[in-house]
């Protein structure tokens, strides 16, 4: 490096720095209007008409259809319950043609690109105005949209439950549709 170019860097760095400072010389001076910082969360910003923010889901139209789940490209959407012919889901939020024992969303994967809202065919699931869902720690950030509140054990104490009665379930049909098999062909080999 020679010393004329040396000399030109510096005179090109100063020359930056002199040209930002006029603008923001400039600025301060001639700009009449005071810029009002949100003192939040007492206020708040006007949201934008449609803002992508944290889900909420209309439970009493949900038809269980998994539409949301299968459309969402990051799979943060998990859900579980039963359809009406399965029988009724004691304890579980009531649905259109389900019950549903579980339906949240991970906020630590979710990038609110608003697919799930899409093909929903009774529009339950909406991406809301809401923005400020944070957590101290990563197991709190899965969302259970049946209560609209965190995701707790109690939350899965009671799916885990769930899961378990609806596989009581489809034994208990599986052996009486066994059963209902070989009484037919018990009457069919005693008919001469």
């Amino acid at each position: 490096m020679t010393a004329n170019q040396y000399f030109s860097d510096i005179f090109k760095v100063a020359k930056s720095i002199l040209v930002g400072m006029g603008i923001t010389i400039k600025y301060f001076l001639t700009h009449k209007k005071t810029v009002a910082t949100v003192q939040y969360p007492r206020e708040r910003d006007h949201i934008p008409p449609r803002h992508r923010g944290i889900h909420y889901l209309e439970t009493e139209k949900c038809v269980m259809c998994w539409k949301c789940s299968e459309i969402c490209p990051v799979d943060c959407i998990y859900i579980e319950g039963r359809r009406g012919a399965d029988g009724p889901l004691p304890g579980g939020y009531r649905g259109q043609k389900a019950t549903l024992s579980k339906f949240t969303v991970d906020y630590t994967v979710c990038i609110f690109c608003g697919l799930c809202e899409e093909p929903c065919p009774p529009k339950c699931i909406f991406l809301g105005p809401g923005f400020d869902y944070s957590a101290t720690d990563r197991t709190m950030m899965e969302k259970n949209l049946l209560t609209d509140q965190v995701y707790t054990e109690e939350d899965e104490k009671f799916v885990q439950w769930a899961r378990a009665d609806a596989e009581r379930l489809e034994r208990e049909k599986k052996e009486s549709e066994a059963k209902k098999h070989a009484g037919e062909g018990a009457k069919q080999g005693a008919t001469p």
